[in-house]
């Protein structure tokens, strides 16, 4: 039997790529490798996919991965404890090209992908780096952990009205996830140059991520 999760569309200043809903496997999906629910709403993580890792599609190169594994590493540590909750099911892929997509993330009925434009991101966005990868990862964050409850009292926080400038759809609740996200990760920073939709803070930082620490907490060791 297939359920249909929340929607995973998502994008940094860029399109949202997902246009449809991501079908995911109540139960055992007969051990396929298929994403598997048991709830409706998050993701199993099963034990194989916690004691793993990022990939890297081999043609990543050593220094993307290098910055990479870097702006991971600036993550607070509850939301690194996330991020390390679900990296075994995401695979970096780095791609080139002009236009305003920094990075996309995408959601695959066995994982996740998280693709990264070199072509400003080892150039004129470098320093957007953290803020980039952390909100990407955000995105998978938010889909595979945080249930849909939870995303309407965090949302509920974050004012409305600011300035999208060249993004798309930065009123999306799950693009307001993924900016705030990479926000409290880096403890309250912003980007040094502008990456991000301009979305507001939310009054207290801390108190927004409150429960995502908590969630993370309860998370298996």
């Amino acid at each position: 039997m297939v359920t249909a999760l929340r929607l995973l569309a998502i994008a940094l200043f860029g399109l949202v790529v997902v246009g449809a809903v991501l079908g995911v496997v109540i139960g055992d999906a007969e051990g396929d490798g298929r994403l598997t629910t048991s709830d409706g709403d998050t993701v199993v993580v099963t034990d194989a996919a916690r004691a793993g890792t990022l990939t890297f599609d081999p043609s990543v190169t050593a220094g993307d991965r290098e910055w990479i594994l870097q702006a991971i590493a600036r993550a607070r540590p509850e939301a690194a404890r996330l991020i390390a909750e679900v990296d075994g099911l995401v695979v970096v892929r780095t791609f080139a090209a002009g236009g305003t997509t920094l990075g996309v993330a995408q959601g695959h009925e066995r994982g996740f992908t998280v693709d990264l434009n070199v072509a400003y991101l080892n150039g004129e966005r470098a320093l957007d780096r953290a803020s980039v990868v952390l909100h990407e990862l955000g995105h998978v964050v938010d889909f595979a952990l945080v249930p849909a409850a939870l995303d309407a009292r965090l949302d509920a926080q974050i004012p409305r009205g600011g300035p999208c400038g060249a993004a798309i759809d930065c009123e999306l609740p799950e693009e307001r996830f993924a900016d705030t996200f990479a926000k409290w990760a880096l403890n309250g920073a912003v980007s040094e140059v502008g990456a991000g939709y301009g979305i507001p803070m939310p009054a207290s930082i801390e108190d927004w991520g409150a429960p995502l620490a908590a969630l993370s907490l309860g998370l298996p060791t």
